[in-house]
């Protein structure tokens, strides 16, 4: 049986035969090694590069909100819902990039390397990609902008994904297309130098495992009709928002056992690598890149965003195209630039944080260094204890990207780059040409945070030295202060690198599971475990509580939980309290209300009757009900046998005389923000989670 029968993955083709025979031929098994391990570090730091073009232009993107006033109108305007579906197909693909990234640096640790990423980013911009000669159809250099969301830029974005030939020449360090860097490392796989056992150099258990990525979230989804916020329906009814949602990825494409695989041997490489292939390019030269035939690739997805902009036609001169996929057909309606306007914030192209104004030049440097600090935290998963790094990457990776960053990127667009800005020294009049009307923009430049036993403490002073002097700043102050505060909370990972022992990352402490005698803190309405433990205290039975009584994770002191609802998935300060159903796993969705531990919850509390799960087997549906069923499956029965006198199921949460059933799918957001007066928000861009958008 031929190697990739037996592997499940695609035949090499003749390119990568003839590539293989000359491996066998002249190659040492040493080389073999060395050229493997080489090229994955460059296909990480392509991965890598592709980040920030990605995130830069999404930011850019005014989903939801109103960039000016009067409002978008979002959902009711075909353009706000152009803008909406544009940032989730954008977000799915820069998730996926970041999948393609931990794979290749589960390669590299598999056979016994630590994959190298802070630093690695490239810079500045516009950039070319590392190891590129030439690429498309222009056989150029290729430039990639940090811009906002254009057409222009959409062409960049098509360039970076743009598929290979059937039969392309596998290239190492002078690559056309980023296909040609896997196919080349595939080739070397391939050859008779490289064993399954070279695969086992590097611990399985340290790899980042699986149970850390989610294809899907409340940022990638977006609506494909209208819906009425005044009048919310529970999902999967008819007229909710779950009823026009759209997934942008599926939860099939990948190709092994998992789309995040844990690398052992030749057949998960290759595997590995054909996921990130068919992710980017698309399967077999098609335009979807999984096997249902559901998910576009993201050569396509981008291609589907530029066949609605004006200016788009099939054949183009100017940008030509390959014949496969074949090109979709201009859409019926085309946004205009001057359309886009009223959804996309202007940025400055490939901006420098020395070409800003005071404050906002040091501002920039900040947000640059947490990206470069977050950088490090990646590397130091690796040298996580196998039985703690579920917890790490939570309070590491996914707190300082969807709690932090993602903050303060949308609040940095709120920030005028105003006209005060051409009496500073170093405002370049050339770069920026209409600074009245720009936005404060990342840079996402390789801020230097020293040794990365250092870096932590240098963030932490470079935060402390701008509070001294720009602290105040109404700017700063009303937009993104808040956020900003919190770097100084995120884990110091200092000691994996100056402690021989791998593991010994710091953690905050454990808080305390329960919070007065006898009580059990829970995540929302109908979950309580005795009377009087709902959030007006005189409820009169187990699973009649009126909403959560949860606590949230105190990052500052742990010993201290706030007493307060949290809003965000890994904020949950005690077991029982999780939400679920924006962020998270699709295991993580499927219990609400049922995790383990402190931070190992999903999404807010408390859970209103609005929001719908975006990954697992409950995908589209409520999360209360959900949570409900959990609920009366795995709690209740423990209950009946302390008291038998209990019902045989969990009671109804009371409602009115006029609604006995007012609360059957859970609390309203009418009820908690409006008649409750109390206010909720919950994470995520894309306006969907029934609580609006902390963006």
């Amino acid at each position: 049986m031929a190697m990739h029968e037996a592997f499940g993955v695609s035949p090499f083709s003749e390119s990568e035969q003839a590539l293989i025979a000359r491996i066998d031929a002249t190659w040492t098994r040493d080389k073999a090694l060395v050229e493997l391990a080489d090229n994955l570090q460059i296909a990480l730091e392509v991965e890598l590069a592709t980040l920030p073009i990605y995130l830069f232009t999404y930011y850019s993107i005014a989903r939801t909100v109103a960039k000016t006033e009067p409002a978008a109108g979002f959902p009711s305007l075909p353009i706000s819902r152009f803008a909406d579906q544009a940032g989730g197909l954008v977000m799915s693909v820069a998730v996926e990039e970041m999948l393609h990234m931990s794979l290749a640096a589960n390669l590299l640790h598999a056979l016994g390397h630590d994959p190298q990423i802070y630093g690695k980013s490239p810079g500045p911009y516009p950039t070319n990609l590392p190891g590129h000669t030439k690429l498309g159809p222009d056989h150029q250099p290729l430039l990639i902008p940090l811009a906002s969301f254009s057409r222009e830029q959409l062409w960049r974005f098509l360039e970076i994904e743009y598929p290979a030939t059937v039969d392309a020449p596998p290239e190492g360090s002078h690559w056309q297309t980023i296909g040609q860097i896997y196919s080349y490392i595939r080739s070397i796989i391939g050859s008779k130098w490289i064993a399954d056992t070279d695969f086992q150099r590097g611990q399985a258990a340290t790899q980042i495992q699986p149970s850390n990525y989610s294809p899907n979230n409340i940022d990638t989804v977006y609506p494909d009709a209208p819906f009425d916020f005044a009048e919310p329906v529970a999902p999967p009814l008819p007229g909710s928002t779950a009823s026009v949602t759209r997934f942008a990825s599926r939860g099939d494409s990948h190709v092994g056992s998992h789309q995040l695989l844990v690398v052992g041997d030749r057949r998960q490489a290759l595997q590995a690598i054909a996921t990130i292939s068919f992710q980017g390019e698309g399967f077999s030269h098609t335009r979807i890149d999984d096997s249902s035939r559901q998910e576009l690739s993201h050569y396509y997805k981008f291609l589907t965003l530029q066949s609605q902009l004006a200016g788009y036609r099939v054949p183009d001169a100017d940008h030509p195209l390959p014949a496969l996929p074949r090109p979709p057909s201009p859409a019926k309606q085309q946004w205009t630039a001057a359309e886009l306007a009223q959804v996309v914030f202007e940025f400055p192209k490939n901006p420098v944080a020395d070409d800003y104004p005071p404050g906002c030049r040091e501002f920039a440097q900040i947000v640059g260094g947490l990206y470069q600090y977050m950088l490090i935290m990646t590397e130091a998963i690796f040298r996580q204890p196998p039985d703690q790094q579920k917890r790490y990457f939570n309070q590491s990776l996914h707190r300082s990207m969807i709690w932090i960053l993602d903050k303060i990127l949308r609040g940095m667009r709120q920030i005028p780059l105003d006209d005060a800005a051409r009496n500073d020294p170093k405002f370049n009049p050339d770069r920026y040409t209409n600074p009245g009307g720009l936005r404060l923009a990342p840079t996402f430049e390789n801020v230097d945070l020293g040794p990365r036993y250092l870096a932590f403490e240098n963030l932490k002073q470079m935060v402390a030295t701008f509070e001294r002097s720009y602290g105040e700043a109404p700017w700063y102050a009303h937009t993104v202060r808040d956020y900003v505060q919190m770097i100084p909370t995120l884990p110091d990972v200092s000691d994996c690198w100056v402690s021989r022992y791998r593991g010994a990352a710091k953690f905050p402490g454990q808080p305390p599971a329960k919070v007065g005698k006898g009580e059990a803190r829970h995540a929302c309405m109908g979950l309580n475990a005795c009377k009087g433990q709902g959030r007006t205290r005189d409820n009169a039975c187990a699973g009649q509580g009126y909403c959560s009584t949860a606590l949230r994770y105190n990052y500052a002191e742990p010993s201290k939980p706030l007493v307060a609802d949290h809003t965000c998935h890994v904020l949950n300060a005690c077991n029982g309290q999780g939400g679920c159903g924006l962020y998270g796993t699709g295991e993580e969705q499927d219990s609400p209300g049922a995790n383990a531990c402190a931070t190992l919850g999903s999404c807010a509390t408390p859970i209103n009757a609005e929001r719908f799960s975006t990954d697992g087997s409950n995908r589209g549906k409520s999360v209360w009900l959900r949570a409900r069923a959990v609920f009366a499956t795995k709690t209740w029965p423990s209950l009946r046998d302390k008291n038998p006198k209990l019902p045989e199921s969990p009671p109804p949460v009371p409602g009115t005389k006029a609604d006995p059933n007012l609360f059957a799918f859970g609390p309203t957001i009418e009820w908690i923000q409006d008649y409750s007066g109390q206010g909720m928000t919950a994470c995520g861009a894309s306006g969907l989670s029934g609580a609006g958008s902390c963006g």
